[in-house]
């Protein structure tokens, strides 16, 4: 039978470490106490009666001294001899010290006013000998007397230095347990911000961290749970978009056909006209719908690259912009000044990623003012690039669309994505663009509107070919 391991609380772990401390504290105490005892049986200190002792014990020696007096007072001790009369004959007090030790021999006070003590001794011709001492303790060394604090004060200061060090040893000794626990914490944070979930939270030996790890474990799993259902609805999603995007062929050919024997059949030149744009347009919806099926899906293209004028490009750029615009009934002004230089890449990519530039901006626009479209050349870091940009006259972006609106499945409000609101427009722009080597960059216009530019590498120094604004 598995034995159930009892947590412990934040504070029972205090508390623990607090008795441990107070204990600990008793025990130095007790410690520097023997201590001090124990260098008193040693001989190292003296005891605080030694100064009165010795004096005891040198009493008959110090009554018999004839001019060697000093060698039979203690250390420590102060001294004095005086006449019947009180007139002082030699010593070591001070002047104030030998007035007042005869003012208290005349009393008989052996008590001194600074705690000190007088020892009275009848000499055998006929002086008196007053002996002053104190009952404090003393180091048997004389210049450890001078060193150090007396041992009385020696054992306080002691004792608070260890007690000091005992808060700095039990405080280190709790934020290291803590510190300890709380690492684990700080693991399981740093896996889930970084998404990393396959892992087990485990448990503390404190119930409040082991709290704490249960409600991230939940939260981890129900993290987990929320991205996983978020992939299987996107690729949910983008499997329909895919299919959606096979299906809509059957409908284009329906169209392409009827498109092909309206052609065959007697029309008048502009009906005629009519026809071959919608067979032409036809194609490229093809061709982008078979592309953005495989940008869904993860695939790469496999059409292959070539080297195009910039001119040429300049050109089919324009006719498809002039297509687009009047299929929306919108006026569109045009002012570009063509490079004549190459770009590599592919011709259909490039065309999708800009009708796809051109019809979003036609689809925001203000449909009196219609578009700017310019073609142009541009140098950044030293490189020369084809830039064609298309101007709209709409709301713009918002600010949460010039972060997010190039993300596929973005559909934020007013953000410029296809007509079906999908999230795909400038995500797939971006992504021809990027794949014949440029870049997409969008923004809002100096007056009303947006700009969405279309910039590709060119491969050799170009000259320009001015053309004219065009309306």
């Amino acid at each position: 039978m598995e034995i159930k391991r009892r947590e412990k609380t934040l504070a029972g772990l205090f508390s623990k470490y607090i008795t441990l401390f107070i204990l600990s504290t008793v025990l130095m105490a007790g410690g520097v106490f023997l201590l001090l005892l124990g260098l008193t049986d040693w001989g190292v200190v003296l005891p605080a009666n030694y100064a009165e002792l010795m004096i005891t014990e040198n009493t008959d020696k110090i009554r018999k001294a004839e001019g060697d007096l000093e060698q039979w007072i203690p250390e420590g001790c102060s001294y004095g001899l005086y006449n019947q009369a009180g007139e002082w004959l030699e010593g070591s007090f001070d002047g104030q010290d030998r007035r007042a030790a005869w003012e208290n021999l005349l009393k008989y006070n052996i008590y001194s006013g600074n705690g000190s003590y007088y020892r009275f001794i009848d000499l055998d011709d006929g002086n008196i000998c007053i002996v002053k001492y104190k009952l404090l303790m003393r180091y048997a060394n004389s210049k450890a007397n001078d060193l150090l604090p007396a041992p009385e004060l020696l054992m306080p200061i002691l004792d608070v230095l260890l007690f000091l060090g005992n808060i700095v040893l039990f405080s280190r000794l709790f934020a290291n347990k803590l510190k300890a626990e709380l690492r684990e914490l700080s693991g399981i944070t740093e896996k889930i911000a970084a998404n990393d979930l396959e892992f087990e939270t485990g448990t503390s030996d404190i119930k409040e961290i082991s709290e704490v790890m249960v409600s991230l474990g939940q939260m981890k799993d129900a993290l987990q749970d929320s991205l996983k259902t978020q992939w299987d609805m996107e690729e949910q999603k983008q499997e329909q978009l895919a299919a959606l995007a096979h299906d809509i062929k059957t409908p284009l050919t329906v169209i392409r056909g009827n498109a092909e024997l309206l052609e065959e059949g007697e029309l008048l030149e502009e009906n005629r006209e009519c026809a071959a744009y919608i067979l032409t347009n036809v194609k490229e919806i093809g061709l982008y719908l078979e592309t953005m099926r495989q940008v869904l899906l993860g695939t790469e293209e496999t059409a292959d690259k070539r080297i195009m004028n910039c001119t040429e490009l300049g050109g089919m750029f324009r006719e498809t912009a002039k297509q687009i615009s009047a299929a929306e009934k919108i006026p569109v002004c045009f002012e570009i000044s063509v490079p004549e230089g190459e770009i590599f890449c592919n011709e259909n990519t490039m065309m999708r990623a800009w009708s796809n530039i051109v019809s979003n901006g036609a689809e925001r626009t203000d449909r009196r003012k219609g578009l700017e479209i310019r073609i142009t050349q541009e140098s950044r870091e030293g490189q020369a690039y084809f830039k064609a940009a298309v101007r709209d006259y709409g709301a713009g972006f918002s600010h949460k669309d010039l972060q997010y609106a190039d993300r596929e499945f973005y559909s934020g409000d007013e953000s410029r994505h296809d007509r079906q609101r999908q999230g795909l427009g400038l995500a797939i722009a971006k992504r021809f663009v990027e794949e014949q080597g440029g870049f997409l960059e969008y923004g809002n216009s100096n007056g009303a509107g947006a700009e969405v530019a279309l910039w590709m590498l060119i491969k050799q120094g170009p000259q320009m070919v001015n053309l004219a604004i065009e309306k």
